[in-house]
């Protein structure tokens, strides 16, 4: 099928093959896995995936691979911890298996035990697999919450988990709350709370204000005491229940509520289930059972405490069902699904006719339609009666047996222009095809014959294929990775067309397709997940334009999503382009917004940096810029109004109003002091005194910025676009003037400087030249150069960088455009030199307290994209401390996952006086 190119980004497999491949067969543990439950793989908004395996990734590791953490648990109750590194954590699960049509080739033993390993992974580090928990029961079910922060595990015997990070910690899992629906196996779920929409308006697209291309709004379905969103889910059993989870975190200590009704007043058989949100927020299920004969059932959800809040109530009311067409009498529904979360107005169902193995798949969509009333109960103003009713769109139909289908979770464009209709064709006809392309919601099919259909969700138009067995789609080949002699069994016999009197025509291994998918948030990305727990992800848009992608990264800004995925689509010859792109959308925005969005604009600018070949200096300054404007607003945070009725300008507007308006006629700092009110400015010594290396790494930033200042003019030194930017100048002097007030209070809070003579006042110095280089950054005058290469003759340069230390780490570096396509890992094994190591012969540095840590420190944790590193933990000294520590306990303020590296040792207590150095 011509149409969208797609592109294996990498593959992740097991390290589980010894040369020659028949110790395996004997010394693996797998678990044995039921023809209708295979591995699953669930993709988050913040790009992390879960996954289930029937291979126990530790205990088959040979020789040569990165050690984890071991774990004894085999049962968890809640509140249970679990933790895992780089290799994961072990299992202790150690019978003997027998083999299954998911996973025969590799087991000749009796006992039959069915269940699965879950692991959790970043896809920006896929080899680093973090164990979650082993269950003794299959895995039927897995989802990730709205934030990306909670997992849903649900399985075959009932129980429904919720995980969440412990500590905060990617590699550190602990169960939140659970409960249990005993004999029912979990189908389907849904989060109490509706996600966050972001979407592209389709008549704004051209537009370069945030506020009129982009449009965002939230709805909470369930809402608790005080209209907030209530905590919990809702799952849908294979016998016609649904439940309701409530996570009542007002009360101690926690508990869960739980709830359950019936779908219909008969219970019956469920196969297929998927739940989705209506457009005013509701709950939406779809369930269908095994014979065409019943109803494709619609109902509505809402749950709700009742009582003294002690109790949850579940109604489920009846909305507009449907039934097949007669003509698939032959066949039996394999999937049903939403074609995306936020809208419940069309579903495609996955017929499978068991005899010829052919798969047909069906598009429904909910239409209204007016409903004329017999002249006998027509009034005297007759009104048509709208009526709402399942409408057959189009259908597509394969030689081959469907095993998993997924499509986007959310709409990335307004309604109007996402749907179908003669209306939004219009709309996209207008556009450009690329960015046509990007906003068409898709689906794509993983069918049995080692295909992967790419088809728009409208029409099911295909739009795009790959042969993951045709070695000439990629250079290393993704088929066929294990090839395992295999034993015969029952299913395969069904399958063949050797037993039941069908006919059916020869299809690959099940270990050589994918029986798990999903994309990531943006479509970038599909995440393909194998029997045999190989894990591919496909670039969506190799071939991108700057403007398009500069577009989906603006909307993950403006819906507080990880634009990693967008990223890994690019080019090394787009980063430029794009960031410019960005950087002028930006300045074009109104004040208000600029100052909402100026850290995580500075973060996004970052991180494509740090996907050149060549672009360490100016990921170093756009993390410079970054550090400074998170350090001036902690510390302007400070300040109080002395007199609280004039809410006109607190103390820092002030300050900054008065040097931007007066200019170079206040370029004395003690001239300064004499316009402002010393109340308003005020801050208690201890206060002062536990922030000193804060105001000593921007003392030393705006002496090393003046002291490179003649080598910036001719080259992309690093301090080049921090030179040039006139807003991180203002915010330099600004803060030497509170230096100077602070140092009347607290002498010792002071930057300490190395000077030539006792009489030289550094901080007036470095004042005045700033507010010389302030008139023109982008070409000071020879006068000021002659004084910037007078500068380090009378103050010592500090000879380190000022700046928060950058590492490359992961694929998002320059990693995926030095390596050739596609890229090959390993579970468990580092493909490159870790951050960890290259810090060996030099000092580490605490990006968010900016302290100096030393050679090789222990109890720190790592960022799990930009690489920078805290301790763990650290006692505060003031209020000041404490609320700049829990700004960043959840995430890096680049907004990866916090991490305890494995290459690191991490003692019991930190002795936080073994790192403090000033």
């Amino acid at each position: 099928v011509k149409g969208r190119e797609m592109e294996l980004l990498y593959k992740v497999k097991p390290d589980i093959l010894p040369k020659g491949g028949d110790e395996y067969l004997s010394d693996s543990k797998r678990i044995k896995l039921l023809p209708k439950r295979g591995p699953i793989v669930a993709v988050s908004v913040k790009n992390l995936i879960a996954f289930s395996s029937n291979i126990d990734l530790v205990n088959n590791k040979k020789s040569g691979s990165a050690g984890g953490v071991s774990s004894n648990t085999s049962s968890l109750g809640s509140g249970s911890l679990l933790s895992g590194s780089a290799g994961g954590a072990g299992s202790n699960v150690s019978l003997n298996l027998t083999s299954s049509p998911w996973n025969s080739p590799f087991t000749t033993q009796t006992t039959e035990i069915s269940g699965a390993h879950i692991y959790i992974a970043d896809l920006n580090t896929p080899w680093e697999y973090n164990f979650l928990k082993n269950s003794s029961s299959q895995i039927s079910h897995m989802q990730w919450d709205h934030a990306g922060s909670k997992l849903l595990v649900g399985t075959e015997d009932g129980q429904v988990e919720v995980y969440g990070m412990s500590d905060n910690l990617l590699n550190k899992w602990q169960m939140i709350y659970s409960a249990s629906f005993p004999g029912e196996p979990i189908l389907s779920s849904c989060w109490l709370g509706m996600p966050r929409k972001v979407q592209v308006v389709a008549d704004k697209i051209d537009s370069m204000i945030y506020s009129e291309k982009y449009h965002t709004s939230l709805l909470p379905n369930s809402r608790g005491f005080g209209g907030k969103s209530l905590d919990g889910c809702v799952v849908v059993t294979a016998t016609g229940l649904v439940g309701g989870l409530v996570h009542c975190s007002f009360e101690e200590p926690l508990k869960v509520i739980s709830a359950k009704e019936k779908i219909s007043a008969v219970r019956n058989q469920i196969v297929c289930a998927d739940m989705s949100y209506s457009k005013n927020g509701e709950i939406v299920v779809v369930t269908c059972g095994d014979s065409l004969k019943h109803p494709i059932l619609v109902n509505r959800v809402d749950i709700k405490l009742v009582g003294f809040r002690d109790k949850a109530q579940v109604n489920v009311l009846p909305s507009q069902s449907l039934f097949l067409p007669p003509t698939f009498a032959d066949y039996s529904v394999s999937s049903i699904k939403f074609v995306n979360k936020i809208s419940a107005d069309s579903i495609y169902i996955s017929l499978l006719n068991p005899c010829t193995n052919s798969t047909v798949v069906c598009l429904y969509e909910l239409v209204q339609e007016s409903v004329q009333l017999k002249p006998r109960f027509q009034t005297t103003n007759p009104e048509k009666l709208i009526n709402l009713k399942w409408q057959l769109k189009s259908q597509l139909q394969f030689s081959a047996a469907i095993l998993d289908t997924c499509s986007l979770s959310l709409s990335l464009a307004t309604t109007t222009f996402a749907l179908s209709g003669l209306s939004n064709t219009l709309h996209l006809q207008n556009l450009n095809s690329q960015a046509n392309s990007l906003l068409t919601p898709l689906i794509a099919l993983s069918l049995s014959s080692g295909i992967i259909v790419l088809a728009r969700s409208d029409n099911l138009q295909q739009i795009g294929s790959i042969n993951i067995n045709s070695i000439s789609d990629f250079t290393s080949g993704a088929g066929n990775i294990f090839p395992i002699k295999r034993e015969r069994d029952e299913f395969d016999e069904i399958k063949m067309g050797t037993k039941s009197g069908c006919s059916m025509s020869s299809q690959n291994s099940t270990e050589d397709t994918y029986v798990s998918m999903g994309f990531s948030w943006s479509g970038s990305l599909l995440i393909t997940l194998t029997a045999n727990s190989q894990l591919n992800v496909y670039k969506m848009h190799p071939n991108i334009d700057s403007n398009n992608a500069a577009m989906l990264i603006e909307l993950s800004m403006m819906g507080g999503l990880d634009p990693w995925d967008v990223m890994m689509c690019l080019r090394q010859n787009q980063i430029e382009n794009i960031t410019d792109r960005l950087s002028e959308t930006f300045a074009r925005q109104p004040p208000s917004v600029q100052t909402h969005f100026n850290a995580r604009i500075l973060v996004i600018k970052a991180a494509l940096y740090r996907m050149a070949c060549a672009g360490a200096a100016r990921t170093n300054d756009q993390t410079t810029l970054l550090t400074l404007h998170l350090v001036s607003g902690a510390l302007k945070a400070l300040l109080r109004p002395g007199d609280l009725s004039s809410l006109d300008k607190g103390p820092a507007e002030s300050l900054s109003s008065l040097l931007s308006s007066k200019g170079e006629q206040l370029a004395d700092v003690d001239k300064v002091l004499v316009h402002l009110v010393p109340k308003e400015y005020t801050v208690e010594p201890s206060t002062l005194q536990s922030l000193q290396q804060f105001l000593q790494w921007c003392a030393d930033l705006a002496l090393k910025l003046l002291a490179t200042l003649p080598d910036l003019r001719h080259s992309r030194a690093p301090l080049w676009e921090v030179c040039r930017d006139s807003k991180a100048i203002s915010i330099l002097r600004e803060l030497i003037v509170l230096m100077r007030i602070w140092g009347l209070i607290r002498p010792s809070c002071l930057p300490s400087f190395r000077k030539t003579s006792e009489n030289l006042d550094v901080l007036p110095l470095l004042f005045r030249l700033l507010t010389r280089l302030s008139v023109a950054p982008h070409d000071p005058d020879e006068s000021l150069i002659d004084e910037c290469c007078l500068l380090p003759s009378e103050v010592q340069v500090p000879n380190y960088n000022p700046y928060v230390p950058c590492k490359n780490y992961g694929i998002s570096s320059n990693l995926i455009f030095t390596r050739g396509h596609p890229l090959s890992f390993e579970f468990g094994k580092f493909p490159i030199k870790s951050s960890g190591s290259e810090g060996n012969g030099s000092n580490w540095m605490d990006g968010l307290r900016l302290l100096w840590l030393g050679k090789n420190p222990t109890g720190i944790k790592v960022c799990n994209r930009c690489g920078c590193c805290t301790l763990t933990h650290l006692p505060p000294r003031s209020a000041a401390n404490k609320a700049w520590d829990q700004r960043w306990m959840r995430c890096c303020p680049c907004g990866g996952n916090w991490k305890i590296p494995s290459y690191l040792p991490q003692p019991k207590v930190v002795d936080p006086d073994n790192f403090l150095n000033f």
